[in-house]
Parts: structure tokens; sequence; C-alpha cells
């Protein structure tokens, strides 16, 4: 019975989203754990929620308001309730008109200096810091980012940032993204070491449609080794298919290779690019797709090819350092996945900001 009431509040969540004309946000059809940008020429751009929040059009913003993932059970059996404490049948007309609470709880998160941000207690982590989404502000009255930021212009940002300057490797890009280490990835010196049998797995892009706009970025500095000549920097790679979306190197050839693989109509189409790297040094890679074309960049290397299409979907995840057994050895720095198109391929990597290790250090030693 808890589960159909769970489910019956979140139908009724969903149905509920009335709009906001000041909001700069907007609702994604049946899937409350998204939003996208409400703005000329960028009506598609769609983005997660953070995790465990349900996106609130009337709040313009995600989360804190009548959100059943965060209830309790208590809660939860109140929605579904008649007079007297006893579950009562729920009448299927009702269901997307009738308010599944009328008495708002009390507000769970508390405001930070920076406006753009607030906090919330997670059992278990204390208080975690969280970003407002794009072009919002946080109302410690409203108790939700409802405010419009004046200031605020679309710019293309990262949806996963992992740049391994904490104890933990995690995503810091603002959207708490869970990222699996099997046990073989460890921090140095503000980068990731892989010894050829490390593996990053990031599981929410698995099954998903990646869609038409995507940009990867990323540093390495590899080292003679590994299982095999090609080693995998990121992929989604699935059993023996390749991934729709990869970056990986080959330690002969001395090349990165980019592939990327998009469907129009019934048989999918792909694309391989492959440019030199230089040895015994830093390299900048930036991977981007517009749905017209694969553009792909090591340091001042250049190229590019045509492919039309929503990037193929994968049922793995995206995995960072190894994938079909071709492990990578050596260092990764600063990636970034973004579901949008970073401004201007060339020289990009500069304008997003250099971190982790001096990009110049060769000196580093593996085991």
């Amino acid at each position: 019975m808890l589960r159909i009431l769970t489910v019956l509040t979140y139908v009724t969540y969903i149905y509920a989203q009335q709009g906001n004309s000041g909001c700069l946000l907007k609702a994604v059809d049946g899937n409350p754990r998204m939003f996208q940008i409400n703005a000329p020429f960028q009506g598609n751009r769609q983005f997660p929620c953070p995790e465990n929040t349900l996106f609130n059009v009337n709040h313009c913003g995600c989360g804190w308001v009548d959100n059943p993932i965060n209830r309790s059970p208590t809660e939860l059996a109140g929605m579904g309730t008649i007079e007297g404490g006893r579950f009562g049948p729920i009448d299927p007309g009702t269901i997307m008109t009738t308010p599944a609470v009328t008495t708002r709880a009390p507000c769970t998160l508390r405001p930070l200096p920076d406006k753009h941000m607030y906090e919330q207690f997670i059992l278990g982590y204390d208080w975690i810091p969280r970003k407002c989404p794009m072009g919002t502000l946080y109302n410690p009255s409203s108790c939700a980012c409802h405010d419009l930021d004046p200031y605020q212009t679309y710019t293309c940002q990262p949806e996963l940032w992992i740049n391994f300057n904490g104890r933990e490797i995690e995503d810091s890009a603002g959207y708490q993204i869970s990222i699996g280490n099997n046990g073989n990835v460890v921090n140095v010196s503000n980068a990731g070491r892989f010894d050829g049998t490390g593996t990053l797995t990031v599981w929410q892009y698995a099954n998903q449609d990646l869609g038409t706009q995507l940009s990867v970025n990323l540093r390495f500095y590899e080292f003679p080794g590994g299982v095999s000549d090609e080693q995998v920097l990121i992929s989604n790679c699935f059993g023996r298919q390749l991934g729709s979306v990869e970056i990986a190197l080959n330690q002969q050839t001395k090349e990165v290779i980019f592939r990327v693989e998009a469907r129009v109509g019934k048989f999918p189409e792909g694309v391989e690019l492959r440019l030199p790297f230089r040895e015994k040094a830093w390299k900048n890679v930036t991977m981007t797709y517009d749905g017209n074309m694969v553009t792909a960049q090591v340091d001042e290397e250049f190229a590019n090819a045509p492919l039309k299409g929503h990037v193929t979907t994968r049922y793995n995840g995206l995995l960072i350092g190894s994938c079909n057994g071709r492990g990578y050895v050596g260092y990764i720095d600063d990636l970034r996945l973004f579901r949008c198109l970073i401004e201007g391929v060339r020289n990009n990597y500069n304008a997003l900001g250099n971190g982790g290790m001096d990009a110049g250090a060769s000196s580093l030693n593996m085991p």
C-alpha cells in the first residue's frame, strides 16, 4: 500500500506543475528529476536535478517541496489517509487535482553567503552544499531557489567534473553524481593514477540517451605499459561493442583515438578520428558532437568528420581508465563531461581553466 501511495504522490507531483511565468527553467514532461532551460534557442537543453530532489516549476527549482523521495514512511502514509487515520480508497479522478500535502513541511535547507548555493542535510553525510539551478538564487523564506538571478547568462557548464583534488574521487560539478572506484585508482598530487586495472564507473549514464550535443574534456599523462596497445581513457563500451562515446590512445602509433556512434534511422553510424600526441608531457584533449559533426582536439592538433543523429545508447555507464580489458597506465586529470557544446573547440581548455598538476610536470613515477 505504501508503495502505491508513493507512486500516486509522484504522479500527482508531475501534474501539479503549472508553471511560473518568470522562471527561466522548464519542466521535462514525464521526468520530474530533470529540468531544461526556458530561454531562446535553449529550450531543449536538459539538466538533472541534484540527487534526491525533484523539479518544481512553481518554485523554479529542484526538490525541497512535496518530494516523496525525501519523505519518511509516516509522512507518505499520511498522504493517503482519510479521517480517522485509516487508509481509504483514492478516487482516480482526483489524482491530478488533489494536492498531495496541504501543509508545507519545515524547511530542511539552510542558506549560504553565496545565494547561488544552499545546504541540504542528508542523513549520514551531514550538511551537503547544493547548487541552485542555473539562473536562480536561493530564497530562505520560500525554502527554494525561487529568485531569478538578474546577472545570469547561459554558459555551457559541466554536468560531470572529476578534478581529483580531494581525498575521495568524486564529482565536483555540483550534481553529486555517484562515481564508483574498483579500488585501483588513487589520487596522487591532484591527479588520478591508473595502473592498467583501475576503473572509475559513472552509473548515471547507463542506457541513457546522450542526445545530440556532447562535449568531453580531459588531460592525461601516459606511461609505458598496459595489457594492450590501445588503452581507454573514457568509454561506454559494453561487452564486445566499442563505446558510442570513446576516447582512447594507442601506445604504438602515439595517437589519441576519438569515436562517436549515432543513429538517425534503423542502423547506427560511427566516426573514428585519430590525432598524434607528444610523449612525456600532459596532453589536453577535447571531443565535441553537435548532432552534425564530431570534432577532436589534442593540444593544437585538430580534426573533424560529419555524423548525424542521437548518440547511440549503451547498457554500461561511463568507464574511465579501462573498458573491454583495454587498461590505461598513467594519469588523468580534470575530466569534464558537458551536455552542451564548449564555445570554440580550439583553445577551450585554457578558457575552462587548468586544474591539478602542472602541465610541465614530467617527473612522476609509476610504481
